[in-house]
């Protein structure tokens, strides 16, 4: 008899005296409670484990239908046997309704008892069977890999989920079916020929087979049979698409390997033992030669490498870790090879280090690339002219490099230009013309090379010469832009100056001379001495004089002009153009105020008191009043300097006077609104108010005042503008 423990519920304990007295019985076990309550609570305990329940009928407080109700909520299973003196058909009935597993009377002596434990043996028995079975089934179901049972008519009595799943089936579609419904007609011969007679000769059968799935499709599979005393067999499968597919390409990549997958003993000879990749190709060595050691991996490392190389593995092993450095090669031809091997130390069952395995990888191009790219990256960073990389397939075609020249013409560090778009560097003075030139060109992904005007950090101009390259993918497409930006402001202001002067020379000189000839001409052809006529011999000379000594002061303002912005008192500069103008007697008419008596700085060249000095003499020189009134006010403002909506702080000089209107084309001059502004000699005043504003960083408008009279504003940048 097999042991098991019984949970007997009675208020008489013959039952249980008798168990525990009888030799016959010494492997049954029985806990005896005397109520309903007490064998619950024995139930719930988790540390308590009964194989069979026999209870009386007739309890105290409750009886043995109701505390099988209660027991079967909990243990659907349990045998429970009613083990009573009461036998009516109702109880009996009621009982086996109820779930019992069997019924027995009190009747009779202690063989009645020998009866009851027979009975349970077998419940046990069975009961344990069934469980064993339903966790096999459970471990079958809630198994990875595919397992099925065929009867001994090869058809299918179980088979898993993941066993129907390798087909496309469900469970119940292959329950009852023929395992040849899952093969190809050319793998059922097989089975036929090759693998059953195998399985029948040895009991097992395990390999590589091809399946067919619901769709038809067929794939290879993983396949283990094991013979059942009953004739049928065990399946167990397994889908290896996934896994002939990696090894497919793992063969492919190591025939195509620049470098070698490898495993070795652990020494710092580095004998190889199993050697996969294109060694041949890389190294001018066979991988027989290595695996053989008749050849050392030691002995292809660079020389000078050799020490450093086997430290570092030994070190990352020492540390459990895997490891990752570049070394030299020497290949059988004598050349250089860089490789980066990437391995781990392997370890036997006492956790000894024995062996190495590892992938080395060819990286000499890559290395002669990073060199060459080293090299090109440290001329565009030590190059004398500003360099810019921009990125036209990001959004806006942001900057992704500036060398250090750059930062240096511009006043911006990297990481201010860095991810912004060149156009900051324009400012209001840019002529749109010239980024309309730039705009169309960069779409069209043609070269660019033109003159702009763009601003420095602390908003002072400069004409920048701006190359700008495509660079193009193989198939075509612009990669990048690369520009490069060269201060030629001193040419840019040469070439005006000599435009300007030549332009004077060309036109007073020559209009002036053709009047002197022909009143010269007039005095030979008349003995008249009138002071008419005289007159308008001496007006032309004075006023090419005049004409001559405008461009001498002009060139002189040109060629010590240096446009340095310097911190200079607002009032210096004023003072500096009133003492330096040519006033006539009664200067006093200049009045000049200040805002709350403040004397604010302005970053600009000293210089620019010129273009002060120019607006006094104008608004004086052309007065028709005979006490001619000039009002200056100065003023501190926040203005909007660019496009974009950036703000400076700046001071504005306001110049008032009470005269006439300026004419349209003076006007042009002083705005800086023609191409070539300066004709004759009366504009060069104006023109160069325009030129030293603007180059100063500053700016220029004009205000026809109603009921007459002019106003002039110039603004310029105070120091350290903060910009938003």
């Amino acid at each position: 008899m097999h042991p098991f423990h019984i949970l007997h519920v009675d208020t008489d304990a013959a039952f249980a005296t008798y168990v525990s007295t009888a030799a016959t019985h010494a492997s049954v076990t029985v806990t005896a409670v005397d109520t309903a309550a007490a064998a619950l609570e024995y139930l719930a305990d988790d540390d308590h484990s009964i194989d069979c329940l026999v209870t009386e009928y007739d309890l105290p407080e409750s009886n043995g239908l109701e505390l099988l109700e209660r027991v079967r909520d909990a243990h659907a299973e349990l045998p429970v046997v009613l083990f009573t003196a009461e036998g009516t058909e109702r109880i009996v009935s009621d009982a086996i309704s109820a779930g019992a597993t069997d019924y027995l009377e009190k009747t009779g002596g202690t063989e009645r008892y020998d009866l009851l434990l027979n009975r349970i043996e077998k419940f046990v028995d069975r009961h344990r069977s069934t469980q064993e079975r339903d966790r096999v089934y459970q471990a079958l179901a809630s198994a990875t890999e595919g397992v099925g049972l065929l009867g001994p008519d090869n058809r299918y009595i179980y088979v898993n989920d993941a066993y129907a799943a390798v087909y496309g089936y469900e469970p119940e579609d292959l329950i009852g079916t023929h395992w040849k419904h899952l093969y190809p007609a050319d793998e059922i011969e097989r089975f036929t020929d090759e693998i059953l007679p195998a399985l029948r000769h040895n009991g097992e059968w395990s390999g590589r087979s091809r399946g067919k799935r619901i769709t038809g499709e067929t794939f290879p599979e993983e396949l283990s049979l094991t013979s059942l005393e009953n004739g049928g067999h065990v399946c167990v499968v397994r889908d290896v698409s996934e896994q002939l597919a990696r090894e497919q390409q793992f063969d492919t990549l190591a025939d195509n390997l620049q470098g070698v997958v490898y495993r070795c003993g652990y020494d710092p000879d580095w004998p190889m033992q199993h050697v996969l990749g294109n060694v041949e190709e890389f190294l001018g060595y066979t991988a027989h030669s290595l695996e053989t050691q008749r050849l050392l991996w030691n002995d292809v490392i660079h020389p000078e490498d050799r020490e450093m190389v086997w430290e570092t593995v030994r070190e990352a092993v020492s540390r459990g870790e895997t490891f990752q450095f570049t070394y030299r090669l020497k290949t059988r031809f004598g050349e250089t090879k860089w490789v980066i091997d990437r391995g781990r130390g392997i370890t036997d069952a006492d956790g000894s280090v024995t062996a190495l395995e590892g992938l080395i990888t060819d990286i000499t191009a890559r290395k002669e690339h990073k060199r060459e790219l080293e090299w090109k990256t440290k001329a565009m960073d030590e190059a004398s002219m500003g360099i810019v990389i921009a990125d036209p397939t990001e959004a806006d075609m942001p900057i992704t490099y500036v060398n250090e020249q750059f930062c240096e013409l511009t006043g911006y560090d990297r990481g201010d230009a860095l991810g912004r778009n060149c156009r900051f560097l324009q400012g209001p003075l840019t002529a749109e013309s010239t980024v309309d030139t730039i705009r169309e060109r960069l779409d069209n992904a043609e070269p660019v090379d033109v003159d702009i005007l763009n601003y420095r950090r602390d908003g002072t101009p400069f004409w920048n010469n701006v190359q700008i390259t495509p660079v193009f993918d193989d198939d075509g497409s612009v990669s990048y832009f690369v520009g490069f930006q060269t201060d030629v402001t001193a040419r840019i202001e040469y070439e005006r100056r000599i435009a300007v002067l030549h332009r004077i020379l060309r036109h007073n000189i020559r209009n002036h001379l053709n009047v002197q000839l022909a009143q010269l001409e007039e005095l030979l052809d008349s003995a008249s001495s009138e002071e008419a006529v005289i007159e308008n011999v001496r007006a032309p000379a004075l006023s090419l004089l005049e004409s001559s000594e405008k461009a001498r002061r002009i060139e002189s303002v040109l060629s010590s002009a240096s446009f340095d912005p310097d911190t200079v008192p607002i009032s210096s500069l004023l003072d500096q153009a009133y003492s330096s103008a040519s006033l006539p007697e009664g200067g006093e008419s200049v009045h000049v105020s200040r805002e709350d008596g403040a004397d604010p700085t302005v970053l600009a060249p000293p210089e620019v008191a010129v273009a002060f000095r120019e607006l006094i003499e104008n608004a004086v020189r052309h007065a028709t009043d005979a006490s001619p009134t000039v009002s200056i006010t100065v003023e501190t403002e926040t203005t909007t300097v660019a496009s974009d909506g950036r703000t400076a702080a700046v001071v504005v000089v306001r110049i008032e006077d009470t005269n006439p209107h300026i004419a349209e084309m003076d006007r042009t001059r002083l705005l800086g609104n023609d191409e070539s502004p300066v004709h004759h000699g009366s504009g060069l005043g104006l023109w160069l108010v325009n030129w030293l504003v603007t180059m100063s960083g500053g700016m220029i408008e004009h205000e026809a005042m109603d009921g007459g009279g002019n106003r002039i504003s110039v603004a310029l940048l105070r120091p350290e503008p903060q910009r938003s």
